[in-house]
């Protein structure tokens, strides 16, 4: 055994490691294994079984052991269906492990929607499909960067980049604008400087605030190519060809934005009676 005659490396030093290996889903031999690379194993070891027993001692529980029923989640899921009214099993069972800590199977959340939501099940089960295809040679082929306007009455405009082949979110932020080029570019800026590469070449829809970003690729791309002067290296797509960040805002709008809305209606309405107030006063 990796542990044999060595004691274990002090808990305060392995358990964060522990957290974020056991929020990435792995079982215990996974985790005992990556452990054993960073602990000094010339003075520490450590187990299986004395793993599962540390695990035990930290409260984190596998999903037998936890033994969640439909009734016993009740309250959790109410909480979470106020913020994400229209998350799917799936998806509940990724917020409750992460937000609440429980391990659930899929056949309990199903178990929960058949007894307290059926109209949910119903309304999912009507919805049609359609499919399309999305082509990347490969990782860092292309970034693929789109702006959101849904929130714009809130004074709030969201941008975002992704890579398509890995669906990696390499950025979304918020402002009270996604219209000027110049912090448009800044976002593309931090993420090539925190990587410390860039793509192939980038995408957008077609619009002003997207030639900072457009401009700077093509330079660096001729700059590290000198066989690509002359090329654009942005692909400007039309009539909503810009399909990997129209799924990703699709679906902010389906899971989120619902009740975050809701969040942020309570604020606007509470600042006008605080404005009124005020006024009266």
């Amino acid at each position: 055994m990796p542990n044999q005659n060595k004691p274990t490396s002090p808990i305060e030093e392995i358990e964060p490691h522990i957290m974020r290996m056991w929020k990435a889903r792995l079982n215990d031999r996974q985790i005992v294994e990556e452990l054993c690379k960073l602990i000094d194993t010339n003075q520490y070891g450590i187990g299986l079984t004395k793993f599962i027993q540390i695990r035990k001692q930290m409260g984190l529980i596998r999903t037998r052991q936890q033994g969640h029923t439909a009734q016993s989640i009740q309250n959790a899921m109410v909480e979470l269906q106020a913020i994400y009214p229209n998350a799917g099993a799936h998806e509940m069972i990724s917020l409750l492990y992460h937000e609440h800590n429980m391990s659930v199977s899929r056949s309990v959340i199903w178990d929960y929607f058949a007894t307290y939501e059926p109209h949910l099940i119903r309304h999912r089960k009507a919805h049609r499909l359609q499919r399309c295809h999305f082509w990347a040679a490969g990782i860092n082929d292309l970034w693929a960067v789109d702006q959101h306007d849904k929130w714009n009455h809130f004074g709030l405009a969201l941008h975002t980049g992704i890579e398509p082949f890995s669906g990696k979110i390499l950025w979304i932020h918020i402002w009270h604008s996604n219209r000027n080029p110049q912090l448009i570019l800044t976002y593309y800026l931090d993420v090539v400087e925190e990587f410390g590469f860039i793509p192939l070449i980038t995408q957008s829809d077609p619009g002003s605030e997207n030639f900072g970003i457009a401009n700077a690729q093509t330079m660096l791309c001729q700059w590290h190519n000198h066989t690509l002067e002359g090329t654009l290296q942005h692909r400007w797509m039309r009539s909503r060809k810009n399909i990997k960040p129209e799924i990703m805002w699709s679906q902010l709008c389906q899971r989120f934005t619902p009740g975050f809305e809701t969040l942020l209606e309570d604020g606007v309405h509470q600042g006008w009676y605080d404005i009124d107030n005020t006024l009266q006063l």
